[in-house]
């Protein structure tokens, strides 16, 4: 059989690659006939000529790895997915578990650089304040993964600044978030993101306050924070001045004087709670139901939340 070229879009084209596999299935065309491309430019079969209504069913251990591998930058990953799919299909079901097998090794390889990309960009992702003419705020970062991640990150954000407007601007594409919808961009510049904000002293203030000199660690710090991202996190600037005092600081804190912590008493704290009302629950459930109707047939308000 002749070699099939399939050409996908740059980045990670996991839509186009699902349905190349089905394509390449439904015609068993084996790993060694196919040639990959990745490339903006339309392949010699394109989504017109790969339209199979036929699934191809497997197991969510290998649909995991496809869903993550695609995002690396390695230009044999289609290759070595396909190769995966067709020996899992071939009889090789479990052959995940085989972490001896070549392909097995090289694959888990790449998906765990992007676990470990994905870690990065969820961590050090710095969003600055941009406020337009009408008053209006949005949230932009500057961020430079080393793999097609960003559409993955993408519920990351949404879950965990779903109440901002935001844009994450990166060199293979951008991010923006309006409350309500999540949409792609083309790729930014890094002039394009705002350099510094007001909030950013009270960040990097906070920062230094966490600083715990006794345990300055450069090595494991860089291993945790790899200093390629140091220039785009404002904190990052007071990292060489902490580390430089930590010293002179541990030896202030060992010559300071010992202070005993000042003793509480406890009874003077009950004696204040039980001068301020309501003194007791019949009182608070007539606060309560003053206030607040109360469910009909009623009698009584438990506190808490929800129905």
């Amino acid at each position: 059989m002749s070699v099939v070229r399939i050409t996908l879009k740059s980045g990670a084209d996991l839509g186009g690659f699902r349905r190349a596999v089905r394509y390449l299935i439904a015609h068993s065309v084996a790993p060694s006939d196919v040639e990959w491309a990745d490339d903006t430019t339309p392949g010699l079969f394109g989504d017109e000529a790969m339209v199979v209504s036929s699934p191809v069913t497997l197991p969510r251990s290998v649909s995991e790895v496809i869903s993550t591998a695609v995002c690396h930058r390695d230009q044999e990953r289609y290759a070595l997915l396909y190769q995966l799919v067709w020996r899992v299909l071939h009889g090789e079901r479990d052959l995940l578990e085989v972490h001896s097998d070549p392909l097995v090794f090289r694959l888990s390889r790449l998906s765990k650089e992007i676990h470990r990309d994905l870690h990065k960009m969820h961590a050090f992702v710095r969003f600055r304040q941009v406020v337009a003419d009408d008053g209006s705020e949005r949230f932009v970062a500057w961020f430079e993964p080393d793999n097609f991640i960003l559409e993955a990150t993408g519920p990351f954000f949404v879950e965990r600044f779903g109440s901002l407007d935001w844009s994450i601007l990166t060199p293979i594409g951008s991010l923006h978030w309006d409350r309500k919808l999540l949409t792609v961009g083309p790729p930014a510049r890094r002039e394009d993101a705002p350099q510094s904000d007001a909030l950013e002293t009270a960040w990097t203030g906070y920062f230094e306050s966490t600083f715990n000199p006794a345990r300055t660690n450069p090595d494991l710090m860089r291993q945790h924070m790899p200093k390629k991202y140091w220039r785009n996190m404002p904190e990052a600037a007071a990292i060489p001045g902490m580390i430089q005092a930590a010293r002179s600081r541990v030896t202030d804190m060992i010559e300071q004087e010992i202070q005993m912590p000042a003793k509480r008493n406890p009874d003077k704290a009950v004696a204040r709670m039980a001068e301020q009302a309501p003194e007791s629950l019949a009182a608070l459930n007539r606060i309560i139901a003053a206030s607040e109707p109360l469910v009909p047939a009623a009698t009584r308000a438990v506190l808490g939340e929800g129905p």
